[in-house]
């Protein structure tokens, strides 16, 4: 019973905790912050790459923050890196986002919803999404800047040999 009770304690504790800290995050890179959580949303203010916010909510894909001027709005969580940045951090935003995402947080997955076979077997291209989306893309020089922000390095690897119907390499 007593370890029942402790167990109880702890959990309301780390809910408790969750509901009153915000996460602490930066922009991975100049960034919309949105009035609602869509892509069409109004534009409330342009945001700077390494910028300091606190996550505030998450809904799907986007993330509700507050920046260090009081500015509240919506951005794609794929622009936020999340947590101090510091080794260790193991903080009381390292704990809530234990509960927000069921993991350490540091892993955000997205996906898509309710495309059939049929809708993706019939789809057309539609070229003026396509030139919207080309703002968005990055150039050689901003991937490897990201990159390096992140500490990764370039590795080479080889493509696998090409296997025939007969299973030998062609």
């Amino acid at each position: 019973m007593r370890l029942l009770l402790l167990t109880a304690g702890l959990l309301a504790s780390a809910l408790a905790i969750t509901t009153a800290w915000a996460e602490p995050a930066s922009l991975l890179k100049d960034s919309e912050m949105r009035a609602k959580p869509l892509g069409d949303a109004d534009i409330v203010v342009m945001l700077k790459a390494k910028e300091k916010v606190e996550i505030t909510a998450r809904k799907g894909a986007w993330a509700n923050i507050q920046t260090t001027k009081g500015q509240t709005g919506w951005v794609r969580l794929l622009n936020l890196r999340t947590g101090s940045g510091q080794k260790g951090d193991v903080g009381a935003g390292a704990i809530a986002s234990l509960f927000k995402t069921g993991s350490s947080g540091n892993t955000v997955s997205t996906g898509v919803k309710g495309l059939s076979e049929e809708k993706l077997k019939n789809a057309q291209p539609n070229e003026e999404e396509a030139q919207r989306l080309d703002k968005y893309k990055n150039n050689g020089t901003d991937a490897r800047s990201y990159a390096k922000q992140g500490k990764l390095t370039a590795n080479q690897v080889n493509y696998l040999p090409v296997t025939g119907a007969n299973g030998g390499n062609e």
